[in-house]
């Protein structure tokens, strides 16, 4: 088990504009997602937990990773070529969120808008971070790297098996829980899932957003 905090999370104001498309072509909403972006920085406390375990696929589209077993669905198939997988959990922390409806109860419904929009921006500079992570161990190996896997996310994989993940991994180091229906708490975290192993073309993971209906319009996409 590795647990990374302490470090600089490059919250750039270009690539949040970006990421934020159409809804902020007035400068009013310009201006708006610029103070929250400022107001973010200082509260994120960016978190990464995460371990290497052995993966054999088995019948009915489920993987045992470690001592589990996922019923990954339909995209079970994204770790054929796995002899390990990386399986990790991002959080940016608790104090957006609390600031976010701090605003919201005080009327300001749009700076709370912004700055929750500015936690799903951190949380995926994170997941980012963590592919690095993955595409790195895998190329030291002269491996390749599968696409991200995530519980809720990718299609047939319920969201429910966070309470796995989380119990393997002890999120509450990072200062993480999972409710019994297995959303975690602070909800501006991820867990998510990369297989790597020497039979992978591709050096670099691939977002789950590829497999989504919704990909075009989500704003949690990544």
């Amino acid at each position: 088990m590795t647990i990374l905090t302490g470090f600089e999370l490059p919250m750039e104001e270009e690539l949040f504009f970006e990421e934020q498309g159409g809804a902020l072509k007035r400068p009013s909403m310009q201006g708006a997602a610029r103070a929250a972006l400022e107001r973010a920085r200082p509260l994120v406390r960016p978190a990464i937990v995460y371990d290497w375990l052995p993966v054999k696929l088995l019948e009915k589209h489920q993987a045992q990773v470690g001592e589990a077993v996922f019923r990954l669905g339909r995209h079970a198939d994204l770790l054929d070529e796995a002899v390990e997988v990386f399986l990790g959990l991002v959080t940016v922390g608790p104090a957006i969120e609390e600031e976010s409806r701090a605003l919201q109860a005080a009327g300001k419904a749009l700076d709370a808008y912004m700055l929750d929009a500015a936690g799903v921006y951190g949380v995926g500079l994170l997941i980012h971070k963590a592919h690095g992570l993955a595409e790195e161990e895998a190329a030291r190996r002269g491996w390749g790297v599968s696409a991200e896997l995530a519980p809720g996310q990718l299609s047939g994989w319920p969201l429910a098996d966070q309470i796995v993940i989380g119990r393997m991994l002890g999120v509450e180091s990072v200062g993480v829980r999972v409710t019994d229906s297995g959303i975690l708490v602070p909800q501006k975290s991820a867990s998510l899932m990369v297989g790597i192993g020497p039979g992978y073309e591709s050096t670099e993971v691939r977002s789950p957003c590829e497999f989504c209906d919704v990909q075009e319009t989500c704003r949690f996409r990544h």
